[in-house]
């Protein structure tokens, strides 16, 4: 015969195929949490886990968390949990090298709200710009005083207040959406995440040349070291490759990436080779910081662990709906009441695919800082009104809620989407 098995033997290798691939699940903030999966083949060796230990720096938050937090959402059947993963822009020691510039202070340069589920079978990794107009509320300094509440500024500025809790701060006015916990990353720990692993695939549907930021990528799909997938996630001057040169553009890019890291990992000898497994997991921790829930191996491994039945295809990039306001075109603010909608949605547990059933009782209005128009806003080029069409909400508050209206149906993709696809 041909070799081949049949019968009851056909349907036992197709157990074991699945098995393996039950094994090669991942889940991925920017590589966080496939980090933290690796993390837990590790923790075992005592002197592995003291070195990773000693390499995680604590950003505390305790005191400096405002007391008008949200309380926590989920659909009732458990706690979900939200974590902020943010990108910082720091030009301290060898990132300087890597950022290029004189740039002093912090700022964060990629922000991601990751949202699991409940039951800790979905993701969803939502991308906030940095240059979204929002109201920052008053947060602890750095030095300890307290700042003034801030009114139509750019987002990434709350971090350059108050850090990560200032931030933090911010996200759960904007969103109504508790965060529990964040980690931050600053250059040199990305592009040594990604080395670890040899290399990401990229794509482009053109030449890239910067010359403002010095970077030079070239057209189509190839893989990339660190250095490169560095400049491919942060350049911004992209209207060679159909972008706007707005941070849009980068968001698009940084959610590819992220999705073919993914895959990167899955299909390498990573997760079986000790000495890669403990390379990628020192050169995160080295240039990590983390809040009190999340500053020990212990802790991201006890993460981890709930997280073994995520896979690739579980996690959904879901884009905030925004729009360019007329007063500021290099800027973006929300279109309302769909970012609401899209936010209440995830709060949730909701699918972002428009399959909820419709609730019979409206959701409870959320109470938004975000910075919204004075008038309805166009997002698009103006139209014949469709039937149904949303407008946004007023500067005074956040609309009635709409229980007629048919589930949230965001822009999204999945972790499985091809690179060349995703830009």
């Amino acid at each position: 015969g041909s070799g081949l098995p049949s019968g009851p033997g056909r349907a036992a290798a197709r157990r074991a195929r699945k098995k393996r691939n039950r094994r090669r699940r991942v889940f991925l903030p920017i590589g966080i949490g496939v980090s933290l999966l690796l993390l837990t083949g590790i923790s075992a060796a005592y002197v592995a886990y003291q070195r990773l230990n000693g390499n995680i720096k604590t950003d505390a938050v305790d005191g400096k968390l405002n007391a008008d937090r949200p309380q926590a959402g989920g659909n009732g059947t458990g706690k979900p949990m939200n974590l902020l993963v943010i990108g910082s822009d720091s030009r301290a020691g060898g990132n300087r090298a890597l950022g290029g510039g004189g740039d002093i202070g912090e700022r964060s340069d990629t922000m991601l709200f990751v949202h699991l589920t409940s039951d800790r079978r979905r993701a969803v990794v939502m991308s906030i710009p940095r240059d979204l107009l929002v109201d920052i509320p008053s947060c602890v300094t750095k030095d300890g005083t307290r700042s003034e509440a801030r009114r139509r500024v750019m987002f990434n500025s709350a971090f350059e207040v108050g850090g990560a809790a200032c931030t933090r701060n911010t996200v759960e006015k904007v969103t109504d959406m508790r965060v529990d916990h964040h980690i931050i990353i600053d250059f040199a720990g990305f592009k040594g995440m990604v080395d670890a692993v040899g290399g990401v695939e990229i794509c482009l549907p053109g030449n890239v040349q910067d010359r403002q930021g010095h970077i030079s990528l070239s057209a189509g799909r190839r893989k990339v070291d660190g250095r490169e997938a560095l400049d491919y996630v942060r350049f911004r001057h992209d209207n060679a490759v159909g972008g706007d040169g707005s941070d849009l553009g980068r968001i698009r890019r940084q959610q590819a990436f992220m999705a073919s890291l993914a895959r990167q990992i899955r299909s390498s000898d990573t997760l079986t080779s000790p000495t890669k497994l403990f390379g990628l997991a020192d050169a995160l921790t080295k240039s990590i910081r983390a809040d009190e829930g999340l500053d020990s191996v212990k802790d991201l491994v006890e993460l981890a662990r709930g997280l073994g039945n995520l896979d690739t295809k579980d996690i959904t990039f879901a884009h905030i709906p925004v729009y360019n306001p007329p007063d500021d075109t290099n800027r973006v603010a929300l279109v309302q009441p769909d970012a609401r909608r899209l936010f209440e949605a995830i709060n949730r547990d909701d699918p972002l695919d428009g399959s909820r059933k419709l609730a019979a009782t409206p959701a409870t209005p959320t109470a938004s800082a975000a910075v919204e128009p004075t008038r309805p806003a166009v997002p698009h080029k103006p139209t014949a009104k469709a039937p149904g069409k949303r407008t946004s909400a007023s500067a005074t508050g956040s609309p009635p809620a709409e229980p007629s209206k048919p589930p949230i149906k965001p822009v999204t993709r999945d972790a499985n989407q091809d690179v060349c696809r995703a830009n």
